[in-house]
């Protein structure tokens, strides 16, 4: 914050950007990412690792999940290299989604086919479009939440 704020409006300002954040992440939690078709959902992770940290300006939102940027971003097809441990995690997925057929070695078959669609389309790239952009839609919405958090701050004190 500015010298040129006294301490009652800086105080106020830090606590509406800290409110605003934590906002923030409750609409991408309950509203942007239930928009989504398909919804990058399989056990809640994406959704859960969206969190707020207080910084002494202010706040930062973050997503520490380790594919969260593919989510957000996309991956380009040409990026996509399927190795063993694709292969496994896609199919202990496909086996939790019961969509592999009941022979033994159908779920790796169809992780394989996946990972190779994977290889030609990317992920999450629909469209034209690259990535989900989750963050991006809830920042279109910040400036009213930071109005309304801004102005309840300052009559609060």
């Amino acid at each position: 914050m500015g010298a040129f704020l006294n301490e009652k409006t800086r105080r106020a300002s830090e606590r509406a950007l800290y409110s605003t954040a934590l906002r923030l992440v409750q609409l991408i939690t309950t509203e942007i990412i239930p928009k989504e078709n398909p919804q990058p959902v399989d056990r809640g992770a994406y959704r859960a690792a969206w969190k707020v940290t207080k910084l002494s300006n202010g706040a930062e939102i973050t997503n520490s999940l380790p594919y969260a940027s593919i989510i957000e971003y996309g991956a380009r097809a040409e990026n996509i290299k399927p190795g063993r441990r694709m292969i496994e995690a896609l199919t202990e997925w496909v086996q939790r989604k019961g969509i592999a057929g009941p022979e033994p070695g159908d779920a790796m078959r169809m992780a394989w086919a996946i990972a190779q669609a994977m290889t030609k389309r990317g992920i999450f790239n629909r469209g034209g479009d690259t990535g989900l952009r989750v963050l991006e839609k809830a920042l279109k919405r910040l400036q009213p939440i930071l109005d309304e958090e801004y102005a309840r701050e300052l009559k609060r004190d």
